[in-house]
């Protein structure tokens, strides 16, 4: 039986951070995951508070002045009452100081957000950008252009400009269809973010697109790509596009699969190894056993057979419904949620039709979508009677009750600020 300081479930953004962290503090650490978790669905953006009131659409300029008023309208179960505001910014400096060391650019503070465009033209705020991102910030004004590709489905810059024009943003916008050169091994009606990615790397690609969009860039300031510069050698695409051009160049976050978040999943994953940690991906823990408010072990699938772990700690980072993290079933009008490997107690109507609200973009959000494990301040699940569970485990990220991203933006602000309060507890505890 493999003994690790803290096994790590789940490779999402809390899950990488997590164990980055305690990897470069000591620790023998191993992350376990089925997949790569929500970062390739995710823009790669750091939401800590977009909009207050969440459902008023009005974007916030300050995440953590408008937090408190944030939690004083929202029952007290949403995370960051757990977590702590305190942690917040303490998550965010953590998170910056790994993606440097990642080599990757990420721009912004705990103090203001950024205003970029959206895939449907609106107003996406954000704490934290890659730089490609945060060069379309749209507070700076000017002119933009809104390039798209017709062989990349479901991004559409004529749509993206005029619904920029229609706001009060102080920035003026035109957009460009650009014909790709073909694309080896792509459909080349139907190309895949991830394939124009990989396209984009290429030099005589970039130079053909280059030549094809150059007559339409006078008098813009700024040329806004969908998100695809690249996936391994972004920053040459981005340097090379901007020096061909003459203009500065950014990207807007297109429908999953993400680019960015690949990058970002990729050059967490690589560092976490480099500090020898242990990564285990297409495997999935089956069960975990606790006693005496401990978690002993845990067993997981291998290709023939289950394989007993054991760890001082645990960190459970599998998400919510979306991610996996719950499961759900129902039966007649009856529903049941359940969290798969400890079997945690879950709070949940078991009326399954009250699970959704009448509108799919309900104000109050999706009833299911705040579902989660309750913890206490340490963030241990807890009993009906606020007892922990197992004070070995933590639940960070998604897994959390309460935590609905739709309602104010605040997800990856969740998963950095709970994986940093795990972390430094654990650093703390050994």
């Amino acid at each position: 039986m493999s003994s690790y300081d803290t096994l790590v479930i789940g490779a999402g953004l809390a899950g990488l951070t997590t164990a980055n962290q305690l990897v470069q503090a000591g620790q023998k650490v191993l992350l376990i995951a089925t997949g790569a978790g929500a970062l390739l669905l995710a823009s790669g953006c750091i939401d800590v508070l977009g909009f207050q009131p969440p459902d008023s659409g009005k974007p916030v300029k300050n995440p953590l002045d408008c937090v408190t008023n944030f939690l004083q309208d929202r029952p007290a179960d949403h995370p960051y009452q757990q977590i702590g505001l305190g942690h917040i910014e303490a998550g965010l400096q953590a998170f910056l100081d790994l993606t440097e060391q990642a080599g990757l650019a990420y721009q912004g503070n705990a103090a203001k957000n950024w205003w970029l465009p959206s895939p449907a033209g609106a107003v996406h705020p954000t704490c934290l950008a890659p730089t490609s991102l945060a060069n379309g910030e749209l507070s700076q004004g000017g002119t933009m252009l809104i390039v798209g590709f017709p062989q990349l489905r479901d991004f559409y810059p004529a749509l993206i400009s005029q619904n920029l024009n229609a706001q009060v943003l102080g920035v003026t916008t035109t957009s460009a269809a650009v014909e790709l050169p073909p694309i080896p091994a792509a459909d080349q009606m139907n190309v895949t973010p991830i394939e124009l990615a990989l396209a984009f790397e290429q030099t005589e690609f970039r130079q053909r697109v280059v030549q094809r969009l150059k007559p339409k860039i006078k008098n813009v300031d700024r040329i806004g790509f969908p998100a695809v510069l690249g996936l391994n050698r972004h920053h040459e695409v981005l340097g090379d596009l901007e020096e061909k051009l003459g203009k500065t160049v950014f990207e807007i976050s297109t429908l999953p699969p993400s680019v960015p978040g690949r990058r970002l999943f990729e050059r967490l994953r690589h560092l976490f190894v480099h500090h020898n940690g242990r990564l285990i991906l297409g495997s999935k823990v089956v069960d975990g056993t606790i006693e005496r408010q401990q978690v002993t072990r845990v067993h997981f699938e291998t290709a023939n057979r289950l394989r007993s772990i054991q760890a001082k700690n645990y960190v459970l980072a599998t998400g919510g419904i979306y991610g996996g993290g719950l499961c759900t079933d129902a039966e007649g009008g009856l529903g049941r949620v359940w969290e798969p490997i400890f079997n945690l107690p879950i709070e949940a109507n078991p009326n399954r039709h009250h699970w959704f609200a009448a509108k799919f973009l309900a104000p109050t959000g999706q009833p299911f979508a705040r579902f989660g494990l309750k913890v206490n301040d340490k963030l241990n699940p807890i009993n009906a009677g606020g007892e922990p569970l197992a004070t070995n485990l933590y639940v960070a990220g998604a897994t959390l009750a309460g935590t609905d991203w739709t309602q104010g933006r605040t997800g990856e602000g969740v998963a950095l600020a709970s994986a940093g309060k795990i972390a430094q507890q654990i650093i703390d505890g050994a």
